[in-house]
């Protein structure tokens, strides 16, 4: 392969990767901090465009897995010394349920994950049998 060919590629891999990174950081502060989660929403506050979000299938379903998910109640009363067991019960439960969907959301993100990386793999097997199917000057194999 060129050698520019090579550099345009490792440069589109690094500029991909470092727009996930951009995503999923400005998702996970997102969350956080309560705001409304969409792809529109998302985008602005990573600095991205929407098509990059859309381009990242595993991403844009952890997005609308977000979306779904209702952002978590901080509680601004002043803490009541004489709670009974079942408010704090009630508000454990509560807690588990909000991080059940929150691992629930991951889940599902790295599921789609998973499955681009196998779809990438099974294209790399493909060319590299492609690739072993002609000679080094693009010529067929003599067996």
């Amino acid at each position: 392969m060129p050698r520019s060919l090579d550099g345009l590629r490792r440069a589109s891999t690094k500029s991909r990767n470092q727009a996930r990174a951009k995503i999923k950081k400005a998702l996970r502060e997102m969350q956080r901090k309560g705001l409304t989660i969409n792809p529109n929403a998302l985008a602005r506050y990573a600095d991205v465009s929407r098509k990059t979000i859309y381009n990242h299938a595993d991403l844009l379903a952890e997005v609308k897995a977000a979306a779904n998910t209702p952002a978590p109640r901080l509680s601004t009363a002043a803490p009541d010394n004489a709670a009974t067991p079942s408010s704090v019960t009630a508000a454990l439960r509560e807690q588990l349920r909000t991080q059940k969907r929150g691992y629930e959301t991951t889940i599902s993100a790295l599921k789609a994950e998973i499955k681009q990386l196998k779809h990438d793999l099974a294209a790399a097997h493909g060319e590299i049998h492609r690739l072993g199917a002609t000679g080094e000057h693009g010529t067929a194999r003599q067996g």
